[in-house]
């Protein structure tokens, strides 16, 4: 396996997650005449609180695929943390991840997540991005060139489009991940970061979403030579480029306890896979798989698969 890339940089938030289950079903919840009036309140079976952020789940997941894979290369994460971000500076380097372009503020909180997850995996969340606007301080320029490699991940508004610049301008490959962007990108930028980046990603709806604002199929970006990837939960994931076309089914876990973190921990995969070398279907195969420890297990950054566990669920 030859890699062309020299390092790894993912950008998005560092946070503590609160975690939360609601044993019913929110549908049945929700009155379809008062959807402009909403008040409820849900009992919840569970609480815990977590490591979190896109970036930190993201670059666990390709540390952990890597290892397998005996790829060796840096992954810098470029995001900040706040005053309370001790446990998450210690963490992340504890698991071999590079942190010496991260920014401390020392004035705000880390970022937060806290989401509710109800008995048909349906979630709410609630976000405070708070230390992760520092991030825009992070300069990219000593990782110039498109042999470095780096994933635009959801991130405070002013620290994604300053990423997104940065990659752009410094003809970095990349990534697109806009997610939970979208409900505030304009038009003109998400079109910015689509059509300079090597792959697009996102789910089954984000996809959608995207094409719809920019009156584009995905035919007409595959053909400019972007690789559409649409992850499609528990049935897999569709890969789209100008040469092929193909899909490939998830893992079959046992028991999902909590879906929280499995795109994050499938992007992880198919990073780690991309930059070893591996042909397109095994880095799709590898994303599958990390995202199937990542279920298993409550929080986004729990599961600790050893390389024999990756690799016996690879082959099966």
């Amino acid at each position: 396996m030859i890699s062309q890339f020299d390092s790894i940089l993912v950008s998005g938030t560092i946070a503590y997650d609160q975690i939360m289950d609601f044993p019913g079903k929110f549908v049945d919840h929700f009155h379809p005449e008062k959807l402009h009036q909403i008040n409820i309140s849900f009992v919840l079976s569970r609480l815990e609180k977590q490591i979190g952020g896109t970036a930190t789940n993201i670059s666990y997941n390709v540390r952990l695929a890597s290892l397998y894979l005996g790829n060796t290369i840096p992954i810098y994460v470029l995001s900040a943390v706040g005053k309370d971000g001790k446990e998450l500076l210690h963490f992340l380097n504890k698991n071999g991840i590079n942190t010496e372009e991260m920014i401390s503020d020392r004035l705000l909180y880390c970022a937060s997540g806290t989401v509710i997850t109800d008995r048909k995996d349906n979630q709410i969340w609630g976000y405070y991005y708070g230390a992760s606007k520092s991030s825009k301080k992070i300069s990219m320029k000593k990782f110039s060139g498109p042999k470095n490699l780096c994933i635009i991940s959801a991130d405070h508004p002013e620290a994604f489009l300053h990423f997104q610049r940065e990659a752009i301008g410094n003809n970095n490959t990349y990534i697109y991940d806009p997610g939970m962007s979208l409900t505030w990108i304009k038009d003109t930028d998400l079109k910015q970061g689509v059509l300079h980046s090597a792959y697009l990603v996102g789910n089954d709806y984000e996809i959608a979403m995207i094409l719809k604002r920019l009156k584009k199929t995905v035919k007409a970006l595959t053909n400019r030579g972007l690789k559409v990837i649409t992850t499609l939960g528990e049935k897999g994931v569709r890969y789209e480029s100008d040469v092929e076309k193909r899909e490939v089914k998830s893992y079959k876990v046992k028991k999902v306890v909590d879906p929280t973190g499995a795109g994050d921990a499938w992007r992880g995969g198919f990073i780690a896979g991309l930059t070893s070398g591996l042909e397109t279907k095994d880095c799709l195969k590898l994303g599958n798989v990390m995202a199937s420890f990542a279920v298993e297990s409550y929080g986004t950054v729990n599961h600790k698969p050893t390389e024999k566990e990756i690799g016996r669920r690879i082959k099966k």
